[in-house]
């Protein structure tokens, strides 16, 4: 059943639990930087991001950039850890001879990185940061009153979600392509992360009618998320003496990944009138649209139950 309630309020529901969901993270990260905190660290920094973005009309003002910024640093931190885990991940999956003197190196860095990731979290957690942010726009959102503010979020959503759906498919007819080239490939990535959290934001307006569009976002991401990580990884291991089979066992995976990348698509996004219907069911909180023919039927999993896999 559609929430009916402005999406000012809406708005800051979210971001209030986001970045609940932001003050955790940060303090397990720190406290473990581990593969997995980091990961975790990283998307939670996303999902926060991307709201104060949807409803940037909810929460006007330059203290509420200054968090954007803030978050923005942290996440390139984050992002320098995340990388050199996932080389000493590929790299072990190799198993070629020469990747056993990388690893000690990797790891080095990777520590290094981890070290100034902690730094940074320490001092946000003892300015308490998250409890200012939180001040913050709660005082933008009293503060804010727009027309857009103001409106039912269903018509937030209306206005939203189908034309970034037009413009999610559009840029993948684009990236699908044979040849297109790693960065346009990335820049669909971030794009498709953004379509993504932005469903998720509005999911409890359309029940079920979002997993499909959910579960063919999220296997997009992962096989453009291992084209990246290729592209990462080989560029890091090109640094080192002895490493052109790595680099070279890379430059296969990827190749394989784009191809998978390719048919995936033509699988999800390829009949135009499918298509379609699924942009429009955007419009109609409530109305679910069947998958493709081909695919299997859809999960049942409930808006509740959706969980984060490599992808997000």
């Amino acid at each position: 059943m559609a929430l009916t309630i402005e999406t000012r309020k809406f708005a800051g529901q979210n971001a209030t639990r986001l970045l609940g969901r932001l003050a955790f993270q940060m303090n397990a990260t720190m406290k473990a930087p581990d593969s997995g905190s980091v990961h975790d660290l990283r998307v939670s920094i996303r999902r926060f991001t991307q709201t104060l973005g949807v409803f940037k009309s909810c929460f006007p003002g330059k203290e509420t950039r200054k968090i954007r910024r803030r978050t923005k640093k942290l996440m390139t931190l984050a992002g320098a850890v995340r990388n050199y885990d996932i080389a000493l991940k590929l790299v072990s999956q190799s198993r070629i001879e020469e990747a056993a003197s990388l690893k000690p190196k990797l790891e080095s860095q990777r520590k290094e990185s981890a070290r100034v990731l902690i730094g940074a979290l320490k001092r946000r957690i003892e300015r308490k940061s998250s409890l200012k942010w939180r001040t913050a726009l709660e005082a933008a959102l009293a503060g804010g009153n727009s027309a857009d503010s103001r409106i039912a979020v269903e018509t937030t959503a209306r206005r939203i979600l189908p034309r970034m759906a037009a413009d999610f498919v559009e840029r993948g007819n684009t990236a699908s392509q044979a040849k297109t080239s790693p960065e346009k490939l990335h820049a669909f990535r971030i794009s498709a992360k953004k379509f993504r959290y932005t469903l998720e934001l509005f999911a409890p307006l359309y029940g079920t009618a979002v997993n499909s569009w959910l579960e063919s976002i999220q296997g997009i991401q992962t096989l453009l998320g291992d084209i990246n990580d290729c592209v990462t990884v080989a560029q890091m291991v090109a640094n080192y003496k002895g490493a052109s089979e790595v680099a070279s066992w890379l430059k296969k995976r990827q190749r394989r990944r784009v191809e998978q990348f390719s048919r995936l698509w033509l699988e999800e996004f390829g009949d135009p009138e499918t298509v379609r219907a699924r942009i429009r069911s955007l419009s109609h909180p409530g109305q679910a649209v069947r998958k493709p023919m081909g695919r299997t039927g859809d999960s049942g999993i409930g808006t509740g139950d959706l969980r984060l896999g490599a992808g997000a």
